[in-house]
């Protein structure tokens, strides 16, 4: 299932000062002010030349370029049945950090606490950007809330000055709920049944 499809509605800002630590999940925010995306591609980010400009669906050139390094992307969304396993998909151009439920579940060319204007440690190559980085993040799987969730990313590129910057996300999960794999289990089961 994707819990968090790559075109899934999602708010992201480049933000000019500190904000709640609640932007991660896990309290109270509200991020109705903040520019939303809807629809395909998904991806938030901008492009001064070319290479990023299909995956992108909201360009955050004006606000980030020259400006800040780091975006927040809030993207929430909703369970209602139990996973075995639950990864992490993403396209980064150059560095991020994920929360899930305000949780961190997985970070990369970063190091240390981040802070509002951030930048990634190290550059990940266009090539590699634009393809699909597969984290599995299993070991997360009690963060998630039947209900209402939200996966928060802080994104950084490399310099406030880079020509380009990307960042997409996908959340697929597997396995179902636990009633359905139980049910399955008696009715794969054929061999003899040996009472006492």
């Amino acid at each position: 299932d994707a819990l968090v499809p790559e075109n899934a509605d999602k708010r992201a800002i480049v933000p000019i000062g500190d904000i709640s630590e609640n932007w991660k999940g896990g309290g109270e925010f509200d991020d109705s002010a903040w520019p939303s995306s809807t629809g395909s591609p998904g991806g938030v980010g901008f492009e001064r030349t070319s290479g990023y400009q299909d995956f992108i669906s909201l360009d955050l050139k004006e606000p980030m370029y020259a400006r800040n390094a780091t975006c927040y992307v809030r993207i929430p969304f909703t369970i209602d049945t139990n996973y075995t396993s639950l990864t992490l998909n993403v396209r980064y151009d150059d560095g991020f950090v994920a929360y899930i439920n305000g949780i961190e579940v997985a970070r990369r060319n970063f190091n240390g606490t981040p802070a509002w204007n951030s930048r990634a440690s190290s550059s990940h190559s266009d090539s590699a950007a634009v393809l699909f980085e597969n984290i599995d993040i299993t070991d997360f799987l009690s963060e998630l809330h039947q209900g209402d969730n939200l996966l928060a990313i802080h994104a950084m590129n490399s310099s406030k000055t880079s020509s380009d910057f990307l960042i997409s996300a996908e959340l697929i999960a597997a396995g179902g709920d636990s009633d359905d794999s139980a049910a399955e289990g008696i009715l794969e089961y054929t061999g003899p049944i040996t009472l006492p």
